[in-house]
């Protein structure tokens, strides 16, 4: 009768020593993966918790950008409004407006229209097919 643990070989010092070897290689290699992945996760963290108001800041200097050229249009409207108003209080104004639309004037006083950007267009384009070169006549 045989026993199976008896027929097994016994492994020598060296052996032994060579797989403890392999493994710790194994081992330290799964350490130094483990320790550069939490480095990178640690790298991640650290960049969205120190990057986060740095975007915050640039987000919010555009929407003061924004409210700024907002002040300024309003403003300026605020200005042309007010213009308006202080004409608009005049008289003057009043008798000025209503002969322009009129298209009357009063004695002595001459009315000068300067044409629209419209006008201007067409009266340039009635100027080009007045210069625009006759066909020469046939001498025969």
């Amino acid at each position: 009768m045989q026993f199976p643990f008896i027929s097994r070989r016994i492994p020598t010092l060296e052996e032994i020593q060579e797989q403890r070897d392999i493994r710790s290689k194994g081992i330290h290699g799964m350490i130094k993966v483990a320790g550069i992945i939490f480095l990178v996760l640690v790298a991640l963290i650290a960049s969205m918790l120190l990057l986060n108001p740095i975007l915050e800041l640039h987000t919010l200097e555009q929407e003061r950008a924004r409210a700024e050229q907002q002040l300024r249009r309003a403003k300026a409207t605020e200005a042309e409004a007010y213009n308006k108003l202080l004409w608009m209080s005049d008289p003057e104004y009043f008798e000025q407006m209503a002969r322009d639309r009129a298209n009357q004037a009063k004695e002595g006083e001459h009315i000068i229209r300067r044409p629209t950007a419209e006008e201007r267009q067409q009266m340039e384009k009635e100027a080009q097919k007045k210069r625009q070169p006759r066909k020469p006549r046939r001498r025969d």
